[in-house]
């Protein structure tokens, strides 16, 4: 038995169908008939560059809930900024997709990304940094964010973030401070009061990186490092790359600071008129469907976009 899941496992169609089924089929059912709604909307146009870029990281399994999220950003926000997709594990009929739906984004190939990395690893003796950006994509967005980036700010979007209404904290041109979500729940590898202790410095106790806008120059690829010299780091290696994040931005002369609540983070539903955009973070997030997709439906914005 173990031998046959081995080799079916090798099969896209079965692992689609396994995690159906963990869903419930009655539900990925319901999910599939409204997600894939935004696939008949227009091409988006993007900037080629700029001074501030869209930065975006997704696989197979999220790559149409991306279009969702780029499309509620790009439509209430109103601006052109340059969009980047970073690989997370995408195959080449979603690449596709992509760039019908936004034709001027740059897709970053994985395995592109991953030579210039390492080289830069390598050209700058950074062998603790290349050890954990193997072992967590979500380290992407800690080093080949702005490794790869020329521009001044960059701002980040999960595939599981829909807007309803302008990002005016995000987008503007004026922005100076490091803004990220506030988290639902405490997230970093270390405590706060060790990381004071530890490193000299205060972060907020509960950050997302999920959503943010900060300054190109927040990254220090030889602080890093050298904080990655503590153990404790490593405690919870899922979140390591949040609490350097968080860390980065303490550190920088602008600081970190949260988004408003309207801001949402949250696995439960609730929105209210106030709310400029929601975070449903989880394997399966029920309520990115069931909540966020449908309020954004039903909007002008998404009457805009509609063909």
């Amino acid at each position: 038995m173990k031998i046959l899941r081995f080799i079916l496992r090798k099969f896209h169609l079965y692992i689609v169908l396994r995690e159906a089924m963990r869903e419930g089929l009655l539900n990925s059912w319901k999910r599939l008939r409204i997600q894939r709604k935004i696939l008949k909307t227009k091409p988006i146009t993007t900037a080629k560059d700029g001074e501030i870029e869209i930065r975006v990281l997704t696989w197979r399994k999220d790559y149409i809930n991306l279009i969702w999220a780029l499309k509620s950003f790009y439509s209430t926000s109103q601006v052109d900024y340059p969009l980047y997709i970073h690989d997370g594990g995408l195959f080449e009929s979603h690449i596709r997709v992509l760039l019908y739906h936004f034709p001027q984004a740059h897709i970053i190939d994985k395995d592109e990304a991953d030579q210039k990395v390492n080289l830069f690893f390598e050209q700058n003796n950074l062998p603790l940094s290349k050890a954990y950006r193997q072992s967590n994509i979500a380290t992407v967005k800690l080093w080949d964010y702005f490794i790869m980036s020329k521009a001044q700010r960059i701002i980040s979007i999960d595939s599981d973030i829909i807007f309803f209404q302008k990002p005016d904290l995000i987008i503007s041109k004026d922005i100076k401070k490091n803004y990220y979500n506030e988290d639902l729940q405490f997230a970093y590898s270390m405590t706060v009061e060790d990381i004071e202790k530890n490193f000299s410095l205060k972060i907020p106790e509960k950050i997302n990186s999920g959503l943010f806008n900060v300054a190109h120059d927040i990254f220090n690829a030889e602080q890093i490092e050298q904080w990655l010299k503590n153990e404790q780091l490593y405690q919870n290696k899922w979140v390591t790359e949040q609490t350097l994040h968080a860390m980065l931005s303490a550190h920088h002369r602008d600081g970190v600071h949260l988004l408003p609540k309207n801001y949402i983070v949250s696995t439960t539903p609730g929105l209210t008129d106030e709310t400029v955009c929601k975070h449903y973070p989880g394997f399966f997030r029920p309520f990115f469907f069931q909540e966020g997709i449908p309020k954004f439906y039903k909007s002008p914005e998404f009457s805009s976009i509609s063909t």
